[in-house]
């Protein structure tokens, strides 16, 4: 019957073409999201590990930063997210009602990320205050784009099954970006810190405005006047809808528990790896099984709900992770059993990215269910608060994020250790930087002076005191030189490359840079220039950063770390289960019994666009609806 009804429908040239234009719309409006959230990760998941370890600060500056980006970023999302909604309702522009608002968001929140990564005039709490206003800028301009592109998809389509396929594809290219943009900064970053991020975040600028145009140029926008008013909701009305939803209000806060603990993982997981591992870009394996076991899950999760139901599939799922999260938190500790390694940590993380994927589509799944659930109990959908909800949730979860992983590399000393990461970055920067060999061996040989002075002193904090005004008197401190700092950069090794007529030859290693010598050094002359440049690490010959950073590691620093990284997860994916297991009534059999409700109140049920179970069958698989 409902086969012989869509032949029927397609064989009208008027849902013909309107079929087509939707085919068109659904690709060309998910293949947007690839980019946005590469920029998006670039941002959210590495701005604190960018300035962790390439911009040079005090704890107290860097906690103010934190606690700012983290707390004061989301007050200001709860007056500029309405307040870009209102605007985007109400304009009513030639080319479209959301496309102008997605390229003006995508264009300058472009220039802002360029801004946010390369622009390293200030130090100090200038370069906080700098900060926080670029991260202000990138929060407006993103949601701008955001709000534009999200408020877009209910235009292309009246049909809710049509609107769930686009959506769920647009979640998947979602993901596709995510891993990008992830596996770039991991991949390129280490040892090249602040160059690294210039170039990545000028290629994830591009991809973003890449692929925001495939969205304004490719989708045709269908006006949908009625449904925008039925979409709109005011702020009494939704928490009305949430107080009266008793099973939205428990979804809510296990959705909030379960994304606070999975966000910890990816929020700390390299301080864990450069600490217990060393500082390398081998963790871009773990992010490829990040992304594999993310796919995996996709594909097999409509199975699995089918043969297990959500409920089950909830409690295998957050077993699995668990078990994930406790094999990270014993690897190391039994070394000669569970060593430390990206190939254990890979292992465990396969546990915890399988199972927490196939816990959250399954939580997703519950939480639209409390559409029908607030129908069947107030008469009214309400799909707009659930819509609400899920940013609202992420974006709570992620100010929570942002204050423990303060707290976690503040009182654990995390941080102050990895500014020696910092600052051998910085200066390796500052170093590539320079105009001519004449400056650069002036600088190396102020260095290699200043790390002298201080390893020759008992007195660390009288040499540092020292050191702290023969920089300034130098004029080194325009290189943001740090006495405190300066034993760290000693560890590095100093390679020179000849250029003779323009062509360079081989890098030469000249030795580590606290053992560099004067004679050492050539400075150009003729048709010869000469090149420095510093480097952190090299595989299989040195490592700086291990040096001083994992070798200097305590006990307390790997213990907070795991608290962190493994503990606290643990105990908020499995509060997030309880709550459901103990207040989430809606199962499938639950779902099907509200259905038929609801088609004896209204029979027509053509907002639902769904084929309602017959009297005989005993299950439905609502899940097919949003993953076939």
């Amino acid at each position: 019957m409902a086969k012989q009804k869509t032949k029927e429908l397609i064989s009208d040239p008027i849902e013909a073409q309107r079929v087509k234009t939707f085919n068109r719309n659904k690709w060309f409006f998910s293949l947007g999201g690839i980019g946005r959230d590469m920029s998006y990760q670039l941002v959210s998941a590495f701005l604190l590990t960018y300035v962790q370890f390439g911009v040079s600060l005090e704890l107290a500056q860097f906690t103010t930063l934190s606690l700012i980006i983290g707390v004061g970023g989301r007050i200001w999302d709860a007056i500029n997210d309405p307040l870009m909604g209102a605007i985007i309702d109400g304009s009513h522009l030639k080319w479209g009602k959301f496309k102008p608002w997605i390229l003006i968001g995508a264009i300058s929140c472009g220039a802002i990320i360029l801004l946010m990564f390369n622009l390293r005039v200030w130090t100090g709490w200038d370069f906080v205050i700098f900060m926080v206003v670029v991260y202000l800028l990138w929060e407006t301009t993103f949601t701008m784009n955001d709000i534009g592109y999200w408020a877009m998809l209910p235009s292309l389509s009246s049909k809710e099954k049509e609107r769930n396929q686009v959506t769920m594809l647009t979640v998947v290219f979602a993901g596709l970006g995510a891993f990008i943009g992830q596996g770039l900064v991991i991949f390129f970053t280490p040892g090249n810190v602040v160059k690294g991020y210039s170039i990545i975040s000028a290629v994830i600028v591009a991809a973003f405005i890449g692929c925001q145009l495939f969205t304004v140029l490719g989708v045709k926008e269908t006006p949908r006047e009625e449904t925008e008013k039925e979409a709109k909701i005011s702020l009494r009305k939704m928490l009305k809808t949430i107080k009266n939803n008793d099973q939205l209000l428990w979804m809510t806060l296990s959705l909030m528990l379960y994304s606070t603990g999975s966000g910890l993982l990816v929020a700390l997981a390299y301080n864990l790896y450069y600490l217990e591992v060393g500082y390398d870009n081998k963790a871009f394996y773990f992010i490829i099984i990040f992304g594999i076991c993310s796919i995996v899950a996709n594909a097999v999760y409509p199975k699995l709900a089918e043969r297990l139901g959500r409920k089950k599939l909830q409690l295998i799922s957050a077993l699995v992770a668990i078990i994930g999260y406790a094999g990270l938190g014993l690897i190391g500790w039994f070394p000669n059993i569970l060593p430390f390694t990206i190939v254990t940590m890979s292992l465990f993380g396969l546990l915890v990215f399988l199972g927490q994927t196939l816990f959250y589509m399954a939580t997703i799944i519950n939480m639209t269910n409390c559409v029908e659930y607030n129908a069947y109990k107030q008469g009214e959908r309400n799909e707009a608060v659930v819509s609400t909800l899920r940013p609202f949730v992420a974006k709570f979860s992620s100010a929570m994020i942002y204050g423990i992983v303060t707290l976690v590399l503040a009182v654990s000393g995390v941080f102050v250790l990895s500014q020696n990461i910092s600052h051998m970055e910085s200066q390796k920067s500052f170093l590539a930087g320079m105009d001519t060999a004449t400056e650069q061996t002036t600088y190396i040989q102020n260095v290699n002076g200043y790390i002298a002075t201080y390893n020759a002193s008992a007195d660390k904090e009288a040499v540092v005191t020292q050191l702290e005004a023969q920089i300034v008197n130098d004029d080194m401190s325009k290189y943001q030189v740090k006495a405190d700092q300066i034993k760290a950069l000693g560890d590095c090794v100093i390679y020179r490359t000849t250029i003779i007529d323009e062509k360079a030859g081989e890098p030469e290693k000249l030795g580590f840079l606290k053992d560099i010598t004067a004679e050492q050094l050539k400075t150009d002359v003729g048709n010869t220039k000469y090149v420095y440049t510093m480097e952190i690490y090299k595989e299989g010959s040195f490592n700086a950063a291990n040096v001083n950073f994992k070798d200097q590691g305590s006990i307390g620093m790997r213990l907070w770390l795991r608290v962190a990284v493994c503990g606290l997860p643990i105990l908020l994916i499995a509060l997030a289960l309880l709550v459901q297991n103990r207040k989430f009534k809606i199962d499938e059999k639950y779902y099907q019994h509200m259905l038929k409700v609801l088609e004896d109140r209204d029979p027509d049920l053509s907002y639902l666009d769904i084929e309602l179970p017959s009297d005989d069958e005993d299950e439905y698989d609502y899940d097919s609806r949003y993953f076939y």
